[in-house]
């Protein structure tokens, strides 16, 4: 059971507001979330996104909110918290769980499962 240790560590560490930097490492993509609030802020609303191509090392930088992605039809309860930014019709959900998710007007163009890196 010891290699549920870092995600169950991770997961209380998530059930409070994110006050410091994260970084999400998926199969494509490093993703850094950063509030924009200060650190004595615990309901900050805003965040600032910068993911970076892992093959080609581009970069896209937004400022997004706290969001909840849509759950599928009949799975309730459900309860997947985390950021949510746009860049024109482009839709980017970060999840506390791992998910990184691009929608692109409603078709969903990337849909990646990632680690989050400790500090």
């Amino acid at each position: 059971m010891n290699h549920l240790a870092p995600a169950l560590a991770f997961a209380a560490a998530m059930a409070v507001p994110l006050l410091h930097a994260a970084t999400l490492d998926t199969r494509t993509y490093t993703v850094e979330i950063t509030p924009l609030c200060g650190e004595r802020v615990t309901d900050c609303e805003q965040f600032a996104y910068a993911d970076t191509h892992k093959r080609t090392g581009s970069q896209l930088n937004m400022v997004g909110k706290p969001g909840q992605r849509p759950c599928p039809p009949g799975n309730a309860p459900c309860n997947p918290m985390g950021w949510q930014f746009y860049d024109g019709n482009t839709s980017y959900f970060v999840g506390q769980d791992g998910w990184l998710i691009v929608t692109k007007g409603s078709k969903t163009t990337l849909r990646e499962q990632g680690a989050w890196r400790e500090r």
